[in-house]
Parts: C-alpha cells; sequence; structure tokens
C-alpha cells in the first residue's frame, strides 16, 4: 500500500548526493545507486527506505530536473540551470 510520499527519502538522498557533485560534473548511475544503497542513518544503520536501482533511480534523477542524461548511463550534474 504506497501512498503519495514514497519516494521522499530518496529525493531527499538525491539532495545530499548532488550537493557532493561540482556544477557541470558528470558522473555514471551506478555512482547515484551506490550513495542512496549505501545511505545510513544517524543511527550507523542503512536506511530502509533509499533503497534503489539503475532504471527507477534514472526516473527520480529526471524528476529532479537538476541532471541531464547524456547516454549510455552517464548523467550531468548542470543545477537549477535549465537548458
Amino acid at each position: 500500500m504506497a501512498g503519495h510520499n514514497k519516494n521522499h527519502y530518496r529525493l531527499i538522498a538525491i539532495e545530499q548526493f548532488y550537493e557532493t557533485l561540482y556544477y557541470g560534473e558528470s558522473f555514471h548511475i551506478r555512482a547515484c545507486v551506490l550513495f542512496l544503497n549505501t545511505r545510513r542513518t544517524k543511527r550507523g544503520t542503512l536506511h530502509r527506505q533509499t533503497q534503489t536501482f539503475p532504471s527507477q533511480c534514472a526516473e527520480l534523477l529526471k524528476r529532479t530536473k537538476r541532471f541531464y542524461n547524456l547516454g549510455n548511463g552517464n548523467w550531468k550534474y548542470i543545477g537549477d540551470k535549465k537548458l
């Protein structure tokens, strides 16, 4: 029974991920997936609600509108700038 906030914690984790990037930096989708899958809570345990896989992570990156898909799993951080 999924509600309307089912990706809430994943989007928060993606915000933390792009805070580690420089403007214009490119990365592979595996780096984002690895970041989300290894995210820890304040208590030091793995976060249960940020686990993801590449296709879902790609859709979430599109949703934030801060990333540009370069193809073949490569993405570029563009910040709030619109193309």
